[in-house]
């Protein structure tokens, strides 16, 4: 080498120690508020402070969480940073932190002087480097840290077991010695150390509490725990001083001093420490620790699974709240606690009360219970909440169970207090909380009572089962205690002492710590062991017998075909990593070089692997590749991955893409690439568009719904308005004595413009739902056009109109038509014209043109002198509920739905409806068809010579009137009595049936929707009893508002003859009455020979109701008339006696009654001839006699007809 290089190179490798032990300073942070106490310090002390005015302290970069961390900020925190910052305060200087990268080298500073001291030393540490301590400002204890459920690692003094341990704290050859059969292995530091212990690289981790609980509760809660059994001593944590420094040592130990207790609490809470304060020994009388080593393990009973409070996991691992809670007994107490479980809160009870056991975990206090057992402190209060299915009429609260099913765990607590307050609730023990959730969910129960943190734990099934909470009980709070029998009284003492030393917030950060992180565990296979042991026993064989099988084939197996395995695997793994993918993935480099792509890359873009590999961005084939290099850039430069939707052009087609671009670094974290794909949701957003499109039709129609409702609710309160004015006004004049004819015609005309507005209704819903349809048949045109023509005729000469008709001659003509729809328009277009028209006239024109055999076009035309339409108007007119605005009188008189549906018809006959209006010169309405043309029937005469048909004699029918509603019943009854028919009503269809098997009828009209049976109902049963009976059919029509096409065919499938639509008109209701036949009789038969029911046929022409109302009368009759006889019978006097004879008789001979007749006169005789009074009460107990044998035929009668 040559000499002019050879100074500098060794001048470098002089720096290289230097370099290695370069300290970077840091920020103390510190979160405990000073003292502010004046140390007890010489004065050559407070000299040397003032002199130094600065202390350096030194830290390493390798964490001792919580003693010691150095967060990204440059900021140093933990334990002894507080500490630290309560120094700086005592001793009045500033401390300086400054952080070195290894612990080494932080030892190797203080040697040298570059620092003054250093913290969380442990003695160990001190005695190896020859330093000076300060006294310990915290004290721990070593501890053993295993995974959560698992049961065998602290077995046989961790034989063959991986013994984690940071070697920041203590040496391997220390603990080798504490563990001589477990396998040391080193970390650098407690991370990496409890790391390992989670995730499986050991087995048990020895450290100090309060930094395993630390990084427990912030890591790794969900998989390890702490065992309280590691090795005895304490393990303190003091300041490290250099040899030469003795000074400093008395000061640190000076300002160490006099920090207060309730401060060193307060750090230690800060991080982590609450549960690890409670666990000092219980300071015991001499009596009590006589007892404990007398009797070292204690039996104790809890339940098999109550979680979270208590429970085993699959594995047999007993956990939950009370299982931490016993094992902090055991350490305070020197306790063992034999465990024995049971599967509900009666068989723990039991089993105290029989001696098994000396204590239970769980138990609620109850005044039974107390008989028997002392309750420990509570560890755990909480209120009872009440748990229903998620749905409508659920149960709110206790109150609202009385009849109802309620569970509760076998044998709890609250059940003699739940007896005595709610004895209408039905209570169902169980066995545990999820039966309890799961029989509720199949609704075998309709409330469960459980504890609120029981109810937290359970959440997810709770809301999985789509249950609720639906509230919190009015009950004595949860108080869970331990419970101790009542003739171990030293070991209640010592319990319940050790329960008490333990702080409140150390209790609630056990109960929350199992709130929040205990995982859900079926119940365990203890609870069904005696149903699987057979399972098991099979199985074992079976398992035995693929463990030999399996044991035989790996030893074919070579040592070449593992490795082949593995290399294939990997191969697979990378193959099915990239190529299997469904979804288009690339790789870039820095230069934007394509370097891999999977298949579905390949098939998207349209290219082969061999030329799109080593391709730039440029290359790229898409209209939008150079927003991708600026993406590209963008990541490069702020190494952020970017995740979006964009829509991009692919072989031509657009796509919306979602697109991601992730940045790949090397093993020094220098990017070195782009990772990159997509998903294409093309399809999803095509979705998107259709729902929002969907929605927006949804609310179009909303809106229409709301508009028609606002409408309707106006057009028919107006009619409505009317009728109940009118009718009221009638009613007034009528308590006057005035007939007020006026009014009610007003009131009918209303109503018949309500309906017809209905009408309109229900054609817009027809329309709208594609249901309305026309029924074409024969008609002439001269004569439809006719009949509208005279029907409006008087209704123009009232407004002074002149109504005009112009036919063809041409139009005389038999067409295919539907008749009611083809004058529905003419009427409509009819009426419209004459109501907007005050002066002048109204034209109706008829045009044919006969050049088609079969074809006849037409031309309607109606002409109106009205107000005429202005050209806006006329573009709203055709559209639901519009209307002309304007001043005149008649311009909101209508629904505005006739112009709607008179153009809906005319395109549905094949034709048009169009409109040419001036404003104030009329109106022109055009409606152009195209029927079909009929050949003339020769032998069928003109509807005008057509004779009337002959008016037949009213049938004397019997009629059964059935409705729920009273008002409608007795309309129809009233309409019925006016067109004299003779009837009987019911009010449902189960009376109905009742009066229709004692009476025979000629029509049934019943109510379709009733309650306890319905018309189609009744309709099906009178079918079915007329064949059992061989009675007649009687006619049945179903009386309903419902006109709907189908309803109609609803009522003949349930085997009525017809409907009646409500309302209807008394013609109407003759016309179809007078139409139907009159049922043969069911002949009554004379029940007595005291009397003839013949007579009553003749007189009442066979009305079997009648005969009712007649038998009746006289029964009632009978009964005033025998009492009048027995008062003459009790008194001295016969006076009265011929008169009443009298009128007994007339009444007898209604029915002929010949022997009470003869009786009647035999008195009237002896009352004539002054017989003696003996006599004349002979003749009246003869009578009495007569009396009451034709009174009980009489109820005979009653009775069986």
């Amino acid at each position: 080498m040559p000499r002019f290089l050879l100074l500098p190179v060794l001048i470098w490798l002089a720096c290289l120690p230097a370099l290695g032990d370069t300290a970077i300073p840091l920020q103390l942070l510190n979160y405990e508020t000073p003292h502010n106490h004046e140390l007890p310090l010489s004065g050559e002390d407070w000299q040397w402070l003032r002199k130094r005015r600065e202390l350096v302290y030194g830290t390493s970069r390798q964490n001792l969480p919580p003693l010691e961390m150095v967060n990204e900020a440059k900021e140093y925190e933990g334990v002894t940073a507080d500490y630290l910052g309560l120094l700086a305060d005592s001793l009045g200087v500033k401390i300086s932190i400054r952080a070195y990268d290894t612990r080494e080298q932080l030892f190797n500073a203080l040697s040298k002087g570059e620092i003054d001291f250093m913290g969380s030393v442990t003695s160990d540490e001190a005695h190896r480097h020859q330093l000076r301590q300060s006294r310990d400002y915290l004290v721990s204890r070593p501890t053993l840290v295993i995974r959560q459920g698992d049961s065998q690692a602290l077995k046989n003094g961790l034989q063959g077991r991986r013994l984690a341990i940071s070697l920041d704290i203590v040496s391997q050859a220390q603990v080798q010695t504490m563990y001589p059969k477990a396998q040391i292995v080193g970390y650098e530091s407690a991370d990496a150390a409890i790391a390992a212990v989670a995730f499986g690289d050991a087995d048990v981790l020895l450290s100090d509490a309060i930094s395993a609980q630390f990084l427990i509760s912030r890591n790794y809660s969900d998989y390890l725990r702490i065992i309280y059994s590691g090795p005895t001593g304490a393990l303190g944590f003091s300041f490290a001083i250099a040899p030469q420094a003795p000074q400093l040592q008395r000061l640190l130990n000076a300002a160490l001093q006099s920090i207060h207790k309730e401060q060193d609490t307060s750090i230690r809470n800060r991080w982590g420490d609450r549960l690890l304060l409670s666990m000092e020994k219980t300071i015991l009388t001499d009596d009590e620790q006589r007892w404990v080593e007398k009797n070292p393990v204690v039996q104790i009973g809890v339940h098999r699974y109550l979680p979270p409070l208590s429970y085993y996991d699959p594995d047999g691992n007993y956990l939950g709240i009370t299982a931490d809670l016993l094992e902090m007994l055991e350490t305070k107490t020197g306790l063992t606690f034999k465990i024995t479980s049971y599967p509900s809160l009666k068989d723990l009870n039991q089993a105290l009360r029989k001696g098994q056991v000396q204590m239970l975990a769980d138990v609620a206090r109850n005044p039974e219970r107390e008989t028997y057992m002392l309750f420990t402190r509570p560890y755990l209060v909480g209120p009872y909440m009440l748990i229903t299915r998620d749905e409508p009429g659920a149960p709110k609260n206790l109150d609202e169970m009385a009849g109802k099913k309620l569970l509760i765990g076998r044998g709890h607590a609250l059940l003699p207090l739940l007896r005595e307050r709610y004895p209408q609730i039905q209570l169902e023990e169980v066995q545990t909380n999820i039966e309890a959730l799961s029989l509720l969910r199949e609704h075998k129960g309709d409330g469960v009572v459980q504890a609120e943190i029981s109810i937290s734990f359970n959440m997810p099934r709770i809301k999985q089962d789509q249950l609720k909470i639906r509230s919190v009980l009015n009950l004595p709070l949860l108080n869970e205690s331990l419970g101790v029998r009542r003739d171990q009284l030293e070991l209640f003492r010592i319990i319940d002492k050790s329960l008490r030393s333990i702080a409140p917030d150390a209790i609630t950060e056990l109960n929350n710590r199992w709130r929040s992180k205990a995982p859900i565990v079926p119940p365990s296979w203890r609870d069904y062991r005696n149903t699987l042991y057979l399972a098991a026993a099979g199985s074992a064989l079976l398992l035995l017998i693929a463990l030999a099988w399996g044991y035989a084939m790996r030893r074919q197996v070579s040592q070449r075909k593992r490795a082949e395995d593995a290399l294939n695997d990997q191969m697979r793994f990378m193959d099915a990593l990239i190529n299997g993918t469904p979804n288009p993935i690339y790789v870039r480099d820095l230069q934007r070089r394509l370097v891999i792509c999977n298949d579905s890359y390949l098939k998207t873009m349209g290219v082969d692997r061999q030329h799109v590999l080593g391709t730039s961005l440029d290359q790229l084939d898409v209209p939008e590749a150079k927003q991708f290099g600026e993406d590209f850039k963008t990541i490069l430069d702020g190494g952020q991955p970017l995740l979006l939707d964009r829509q991009v052009h692919i072989n031509g087609q657009l796509r919306q893409i979602y697109h991601w671009m992730l940045p790949y670094r090397d093993a020094e974290g220098a990017i070195v690439g782009i990772i990159g794909g997509w998903l294409d949701i093309s399809e999803r957003q095509q979705l998107l568009d259709e729902l929002t499109q969907a929605k927006n039709d949804a609310d179009k129609a909303n809106r229409a719904k709301t508009t028609f409702l606002a409408t309707m609710s106006h057009e028919i309160r107006t009619p409505m308005s009317a009728v109940i004015g009118m009718l009221e006004l009638a009613l007034k004049r009528a308590d006057q004595g005035q007939l007020d004819r006026n009014s009610i015609e007003v009131a009918y005309s209303s109503a018949q413009g309500l309906l017809d507005l209905i009408g309109d209704i229900l054609d817009i819903v027809r329309i709208e739902s594609g249901r309305l349809s026309l029924s074409p048949e024969r008609a002439n045109l001269r004569d439809l056009v006719e009949s509208v023509f005279r029907v409006f005729d008087g209704l123009a000469r009232q407004k002074g109109l002149r109504l005009e008709l112009d036919l063809d001659f041409s139009a005389n003509d038999e067409v295919l038509v539907d008749p009611l729809r083809f004058k529905q328009i003419l009427s409509n277009l009819v009426s419209n014209a004459i109501k907007f028209t005050e002066h002048g006239s109204v034209q109706i024109r008829l045009l044919a043109e006969r050049d088609d055999p079969h074809l006849l076009p037409l031309l309607l035309t109606i002409k109106d002198t009205g107000i005429g339409i202005s050209r806006d108007d006329q573009k709203r007119l055709f559209q639901p509920f519009s209307q002309v605005p304007g001043q005149h009188q008649n311009a909101r008189s209508g629904t505005g739905l006739g112009l709607v549906i008179c153009r809906t018809l005319c395109k549905m006959m094949g034709g048009q409806l169009s409109l040419e209006s001036v404003p104030g010169q009329g109106t022109l309405a055009r409606v152009q068809l195209q029927l079909s043309r009929l050949a003339p029937l020769q032998d069928l005469p003109r509807t005008e010579t057509q004779q009337p048909p002959p008016v037949t004699a009213k049938p004397p029918l019997h009629i059964l009137v059935v409705d729920d509603s009273q008002a409608n019943r007795q309309l129809l009854c009233e309409q019925l009595r006016f067109l004299d028919y003779s009837l009987s009503q019911a009010q449902n269809g189960a009376e109905a049936f009742k009066v229709w098997q004692r009476e025979t009828f000629d029509v049934v009209i019943t109510d379709c929707n009733m309650p306890v049976l319905n018309g189609y109902e009744l309709s099906q049963q009178i079918r079915a009893a007329e064949q059992l009976q061989n009675r007649p059919a009687v006619q049945i029509f179903g009386f309903t508002a419902n006109v709907q096409p189908e309803e109609e065919q609803r009522c003949r499938d349930a085997g009525m003859n017809g409907c009646i639509f409500k309302p209807i008109a008394l013609p109407e209701l003759d016309r179809r009455l007078r139409q139907l036949p009159v049922l043969p009789r069911m002949p009554l038969k004379a029940t007595s020979e005291r009397y003839d029911i013949q007579q009553l046929n003749h007189l009442t022409g066979g009305n079997p109701q009648s005969i009712q109302r007649v038998l009746k009368g006289l029964h009632q009759s009978n009964q005033q008339d025998l009492k009048q006889i027995r008062e003459l019978l009790a008194s001295d006097s016969n006076e009265g006696a011929a008169d009443l004879a009298h009128r007994i008789r007339g009444a007898a001979r209604i029915i002929k009654a010949q022997a009470l007749i003869e009786e009647c006169e035999y008195l009237e005789r002896a009352c004539r001839e002054d017989s003696s009074a003996s006599q004349i009460k002979s003749a009246l107990t003869r009578l009495e006699l007569a009396m009451v044998g034709l009174d009980r035929d009489l109820l005979e009668s009653l009775n069986t007809d």
